[in-house]
């Protein structure tokens, strides 16, 4: 029982915290600095309307001279997790499949899935 409520406050530990501070800040009025909403929902300069260029003064021929970098990047990134990959899973670490082995997987189409599936890896060896 003791392990399983350990359990349970480690995972929503972050959030408990919070919200435990939020409510020390309230009821001791400590003189912490306050994020100020206004009242109205607008943009911050009058100068400029809610449509902003996507060009903003730039060349057509930007778009296209930015792809080259872009497809570097790509390569750079999936490489790093591919080699990442290689190295943590080999057979001298004797890993053990988890559930969330194929974890990653249900993130592709996010933009985490690159952190995730490099990090989720090394958290394993130990």
């Amino acid at each position: 029982l003791f392990f399983q409520a350990r359990k349970l406050i480690s995972d929503f530990a972050i959030i408990l915290s919070i919200l435990i501070f939020c409510v020390i800040d309230a009821l001791v009025g400590v003189d912490t600095p306050k994020l100020i909403v206004p009242s109205e929902f607008k943009p911050t300069s009058p100068h400029r309307g809610w449509f902003v260029p996507p060009f903003g003064g730039n060349p057509w021929w930007v778009c296209l001279a930015a792809a080259i970098p872009a497809l570097l990047v790509t390569i750079l990134i999936f490489m790093d997790q591919q080699i990442t990959a290689v190295i943590v899973n080999r057979k001298e670490h004797k890993l053990k499949v988890s559930v969330y082995e194929n974890g990653d997987l249900c993130l592709l189409l996010s933009s985490s899935f690159l952190i995730v599936s490099t990090d989720s890896k090394p958290s394993e060896l130990y």
